[in-house]
C-alpha cells in the first residue's frame, strides 16, 4: 500500500502530463484497483490507462537518458573495449586489435585448416591482372575494398585495356580488369609487392605474380616480390596456423632468406600459404611439396621444417 500512496502523491503531475483531472474520483479508482475491487465498467478502466502510460513514459525516458551518464565508472565497465574504425585509421586510445579492410578474411587458429584461395578466378583464359612496366599483379578477392589510407604513391594510369595482356607488350600500364584511364597505386609499406586500383567502383588489391614467363626483374629476390616482414599470422592449409606475430615474422624471415628461385612459371595447387599482415591485408602463395609459388616458383625446405616445429 505504501507504493500506492507514493503514486497518489505523484498523481497531479502524471495526470497533468496526460491531460486528466487529478480529482477524488480518479484517486478512488486507483485505490480500488490496488485493493483488487471489481471495476464498474470497461469504460472506466480505459480512463485509467493514460495515467499509467504516462508513468511508464516517465520511467522509459529515464532509461533512455542513461547513456548520457557514461562518465560514471559503473557504466564505463559496460562500454565496448574494441571498436570499429576504417582500415589504416588511428585507433582510439590504442584500444583496438587488428583493424582489417572491408571484406577481409582473418586467419583463425586451426590445427588442420582447409585449402582456401583468395586469387580472383580466371576469365577467358587469363586471370584479372595489371602489368606495370613488366611487373604483373593479380587481383585478390580479399579484401573487397581498402581505404585511401592504405594507398601509396600513384604508379600512373592504365594506358591499355585488353583481354589479351600477354600480347600488349610490357611498356606502360596494361590491364584486363582495370579500365583505361584509371589510376594505379602502390600499396603503402608493400615495396612493390602489391598494387591497388579501382575495379567496378571499389578500390581493390593486386599481388605481385609471374605471368607469361615473366617473374623477377633485374636482381630481385623473393623479399622484393613478397613484402611480409609485418606478418602477424600464417595459415598453411592441411598443416596448421600460426597466430603469434613474433613466430610468424621469424618464419617469414626463414622463407625470404633461404628460398631458392627455380623458374619463372608456376601453377596453382590444392595447398596454399596465407600470410596476414599487420595492416589486415593478406598475401597468398600456392604450395607444392617444399616449394612456394607466386612471383615464380621457389624451393625452401627450411621454411616447411621450421613451420612444423612451430606447430609442436
Amino acid at each position: 500500500m505504501k507504493n500506492v500512496e507514493e503514486r497518489l502523491r505523484a498523481l497531479p503531475d502524471i495526470a497533468a502530463s496526460s491531460g486528466l483531472q487529478a480529482d477524488e474520483q480518479l484517486k478512488r479508482r486507483i485505490l480500488r484497483a490496488a485493493e483488487g475491487k471489481p471495476r464498474k465498467s470497461a469504460f472506466q478502466a480505459k480512463r485509467l490507462v493514460p495515467a499509467f502510460c504516462a508513468l511508464a513514459v516517465l520511467i522509459g525516458g529515464l532509461a533512455f537518458a542513461l547513456p548520457s551518464l557514461r562518465g560514471n565508472s559503473l557504466l564505463d565497465s559496460a562500454a565496448p573495449v574494441i571498436e570499429s574504425h576504417p582500415a589504416g585509421a588511428a585507433t582510439a586510445g590504442e584500444k583496438l586489435a587488428l583493424d582489417v579492410p572491408p571484406g577481409s578474411i582473418t586467419i583463425k587458429t586451426s590445427r588442420n585448416p582447409s585449402y582456401r584461395s583468395i586469387w580472383a578466378p580466371m576469365s577467358g583464359g587469363n586471370f584479372p591482372l595489371i602489368c606495370v612496366d613488366g611487373r604483373y599483379y593479380r587481383l585478390l578477392t580479399n579484401p573487397t575494398s581498402i581505404s585511401s589510407s592504405l594507398l601509396g604513391s600513384s604508379l600512373g594510369t592504365v594506358t591499355t585495356f585488353t583481354s589479351e595482356p600477354a600480347l600488349a607488350g610490357k611498356s606502360g600500364i596494361v590491364s584486363n580488369a582495370v579500365q583505361a584511364g584509371e589510376t594505379v597505386y602502390a600499396v603503402s609499406g608493400m615495396n612493390g609487392a602489391m598494387a591497388a586500383a579501382r575495379v567496378n567502383g571499389q578500390m581493390r588489391v593486386f599481388q605481385r605474380v609471374s605471368f607469361a614467363d615473366s617473374a623477377l626483374i633485374g636482381k630481385e629476390k623473393l623479399a622484393d616480390t613478397l613484402k611480409a616482414d609485418t606478418a602477424v599470422a600464417l595459415e598453411l592449409s592441411g598443416v596448421g596456423t600460426i597466430n603469434d606475430a613474433a613466430t610468424a615474422q621469424r618464419l617469414v624471415g626463414i622463407l625470404t632468406r633461404n628460398a631458392s628461385f627455380l623458374r619463372a612459371g608456376g601453377s596453382e595447387t590444392n595447398q596454399s600459404l596465407l600470410i596476414q599482415l599487420q595492416s589486415g591485408l593478406v598475401l597468398q602463395m600456392a604450395v607444392n611439396g617444399e616449394r612456394v609459388i607466386a612471383c615464380g616458383t621457389w624451393a625452401c625446405p627450411e621454411f616447411f621444417d621450421a613451420f612444423q616445429e612451430a606447430m609442436q
